[in-house]
């Protein structure tokens, strides 16, 4: 009987080794990916701030969509560049534009929902002094991975009384 109680030690312990690789490899991917989808939402930032549409249309899937603060649905990559290049490639409006830390939340090892609180201050051209609007608003975006590479595939924004510099679950007492 020991052999057996001997051998069925060894292979828990083997199974237990591997496992704890397993999931070691698992927290490192998602390390890895959380850092990917952090550095796609800098460079919307930087996108928006340069108002070079260009740099961050990359990031969407070909059928992605978007409904913005307003509660307008764009569908696909197409009418979501026309949407960002109505406010970069604007006449007569600049603004200011921040956003907060953002969130990751992965749902499996090919999905993950980003959230990032966000503001954006416009001006007149003539005027860069005189803030005409101000918005402050919650981004959330959908994001799968294929063939190794993220894309956003959904975004919905909206608008919130105040900028959150991190993004905090509220807790209800």
């Amino acid at each position: 009987m020991k052999p057996f109680y001997l051998f069925a030690l060894a292979a828990l312990s083997f199974a237990s080794c591997q496992n704890e690789k397993a999931s070691t490899a698992t927290i490192n991917q998602k390390e890895s990916d959380s850092l990917v989808l952090a550095q796609m939402i800098s460079l919307r930032e930087e996108a928006m701030i340069k108002k070079d549409a260009a740099l961050v249309m990359p990031q969407f899937s070909e059928n992605a969509t978007w409904i913005n603060s307003q509660g307008y649905f764009f569908e696909g990559k197409k009418e979501l560049e026309k949407f960002h290049l109505m406010f970069t490639k604007n006449d007569s409006l600049d603004y200011y534009y921040e956003i907060g830390k953002p969130k990751i939340r992965f749902l499996d090892n090919n999905s993950a929902l980003a959230y990032y609180s966000w503001k954006m201050f416009w001006f007149k051209k003539e005027h860069p002094a005189d803030t005409t609007f101000k918005e402050i608003g919650l981004m959330t975006l959908s994001a799968q991975k294929q063939n190794e590479k993220w894309e956003w595939v959904a975004v919905t924004n909206q608008h919130t009384p105040w900028f959150y510099d991190s993004i905090e679950p509220v807790r209800i007492e």
